[in-house]
């Protein structure tokens, strides 16, 4: 009787232990599928008015954030990525342009430089959000911490 407790006992264990390195199957993604999104007629002429002076962009993709807004990206005449936010009725919502960090403005150089000297730049967008006066939107690496600063164009800083 005692030998049969034991057995039971000693498979118990073994069962439980073969159960937890047990591998789960691995989970198939699937594919996303990126919908094709055409702009109301509103919002396609507000882009055309806002950036005429770009002339025919022909790399425009847009796309329709959670809000409803559309977002149309594209590279601008400087081969920057650029995307811009617009309401369905074809107001403006807000432009970021990314910058490579082999060409990032010198007010942003300079700027950084002066404030946290030897702090290096990780990111630079440049941004405009509604009526505010245009920003750039800077995330450096100082003195082991990573912090995101703002940057008017005439130099003045934000932390």
């Amino acid at each position: 009787m005692k030998n049969l407790v034991l057995i039971i006992a000693s498979l118990l264990t073994l069962s439980t232990a073969v159960a937890q390195t047990k591998k789960s199957k691995p989970i198939k993604k699937k594919a996303a599928v990126v919908k094709v999104v055409s702009p109301p007629s509103k919002v396609d002429a507000a882009f055309d008015a806002r950036f005429a002076s770009l002339g025919e962009v022909t790399d425009k993709k847009w796309n329709k954030n959670l809000l409803g807004n559309y977002i149309v990206s594209y590279k601008n005449p400087e081969a920057l990525k650029q995307t811009v936010e617009y309401k369905e009725d074809g107001s403006f919502v807000k432009s970021a342009i990314n910058f490579e960090l082999t060409n990032i403005p010198e007010v942003v150089k300079s700027t950084i430089e002066l404030k946290f000297n030897g702090a290096e730049i990780k990111e630079v967008k440049r941004m405009e959000v509604g009526e505010l006066n245009p920003y750039f939107n800077v995330k450096i690496n100082a003195e082991g911490k990573e912090k995101q600063v703002l940057i008017a164009e005439d130099g003045t800083l934000t932390e």
